[in-house]
């Protein structure tokens, strides 16, 4: 990260006090002390050598790092209860440790958590929030907490960031159960099922991997692998192709042994039971897209019925010549669900506007037949399914709800759906075996 960089994580970080109403920091915070690195490789490095200024590493005495200007802060395979705040870090690295992790108050460059290497620690949980980020690389694995949080789209020149698309601000991959909630981004989000991460029922921690059938004191049924995920009340600004993204596309990849996840009851078949809630977000400029769900994979020993919630987001689509669009023939959507299957989806009392009336000229809504293709819910490639479509508002769209390659598996629902300056308020074609039921 460049000093101009730097400035301007700083000069981001002091408006979101501003606007999102967080504690300013003290003239005596802002000073900090320059220092190459910081490397903990066991508990036993945490001392004031690595840049621990107090503590004892206990949940009610934990160690804290603080106040350090610092290029790269890397902790790996540690179990000590540690804080980390008030620091400007270029890079800041958390491979496995464990559960008792805050990160708050930071400027940070670039943060990766729990990346695909072998480990002894557990999954690295806690809490990450009120920091400022440039981007986030990789949130892998991660069942904890990360709120209030500022993530700019300023990418680091420290290093390349593998997988990392452009246009893509934070890389969430791999949860159960954590909370992605009250985050202001921008640049679009990536959620990355791993079908490797799980525990055996919703409510419970998920399973330790890092070590062979019976190590780390496992002994549990691998077959059944329950995931679930809260992403709430963020704000999400994102020209394209999308703004959020939940994805399970190369789903072997993620759902055997991994250098992380070495395991091998891993590869035996297995079937998946997952709940995803993307409810009350503001996306703006690009819309929410769920790209597979419910995998199709020759590990799979049949599906569970999933559950997706899309509720109360507010979706302002920016006018066609301004989006990127995710492939040449994809027609743009306000929220569009593809390749799903064995899955209970709500979507209900969503807004999805294409270009606002804020950024109209004149203060005026765009005409319907400037919107050719766009619709504000699309459904496309889903079987044994059912669909409610509850008091959604849709306006300057060619179509409210379109509908394809749907067969009889398929009954969808749609009702109080509210439609403005839209050509076709419900359109379907010859490859949709059932009509929507009315209510």
């Amino acid at each position: 990260m460049t000093r101009g960089t730097r400035w301007v994580l700083a000069s981001v970080a002091a408006l979101a006090m501003l606007v999102y109403g967080l504690a300013p920091v003290s003239a005596a915070e802002e000073e900090k002390q320059s220092r190459d690195s910081i490397f903990i490789s066991a508990d036993k490095h945490f001392n004031p050598a690595n840049g621990v200024r107090s503590g004892s590493g206990t949940p009610w005495d934990p160690y804290v790092i603080s106040g350090w200007d610092v290029s790269d802060v890397r902790l790996a395979d540690t179990s000590a209860a540690v804080v980390i705040r008030d620091n400007t870090i270029d890079r800041l690295t958390l491979n496995w440790n464990g559960g008792n992790v805050r990160v708050v108050d930071n400027q940070v460059g670039d943060l990766r958590v729990n990346e695909n290497v072998k480990r002894t620690g557990e999954p690295t949980s806690g809490l990450i929030a009120r920091n400022t980020f440039g981007v986030v690389g990789q949130l892998r694995h991660f069942d904890g907490v990360f709120e209030n949080n500022v993530v700019t789209g300023q990418r680091s020149a420290f290093a390349e960031i593998p997988f990392f698309e452009d246009g893509q601000s934070v890389n969430f991959d791999g949860f159960n159960g954590s909370r992605f909630r009250n985050n202001k981004i921008t640049g679009f989000v990536t959620m990355r099922l791993h079908g490797h991460h799980h525990s055996s029922s919703y409510s419970d921690d998920s399973h330790y991997h890092g070590a062979a059938e019976g190590g780390h004191g496992e002994m549990v049924d691998h077959t059944k692998r329950y995931h679930q995920v809260f992403f709430t009340n963020n704000v999400i600004t994102s020209p394209g192709p999308y703004a959020l993204n939940y994805v399970d596309t190369a789903h072997a990849a993620n759902d055997r042994t991994a250098a992380s996840e070495t395991n091998e009851e891993l590869n035996k078949p297995h079937v998946h039971h997952t709940k995803v809630h993307m409810n009350n977000n503001r996306l703006i400029g690009s819309g929410l897209y769920v790209d597979i769900f419910n995998a199709k994979d020759d590990r799979h020993l049949g599906t569970r019925t999933g559950m997706l919630e899309i509720k109360n987001n507010t979706i302002e689509l920016v006018q066609e010549s301004d989006r990127d669009p995710l492939f040449d023939w994809e027609e743009p959507a306000g929220i569009s669900i593809y390749q799903a299957r064995d899955v209970h989806v709500m979507i209900s009392k969503n807004k999805v506007t294409n270009k606002d009336e804020q950024s109209s000229p004149l203060g005026q809504e765009v005409p319907f037949f400037e919107s050719v293709g766009i619709s504000g819910i699309r459904l496309y490639s889903i079987e044994d399914a059912q669909i409610h479509i509850a008091n959604n508002s849709v306006a300057s769209t060619e179509y409210g709800v379109s509908a394809a390659q749907m067969p009889k598996s398929v009954e969808w629902w749609i009702h109080g759906l509210d439609v403005k300056s839209v050509l076709e308020p419900v359109y379907w074609d010859n490859t949709v075996a059932n009509p929507p039921h009315r209510e």
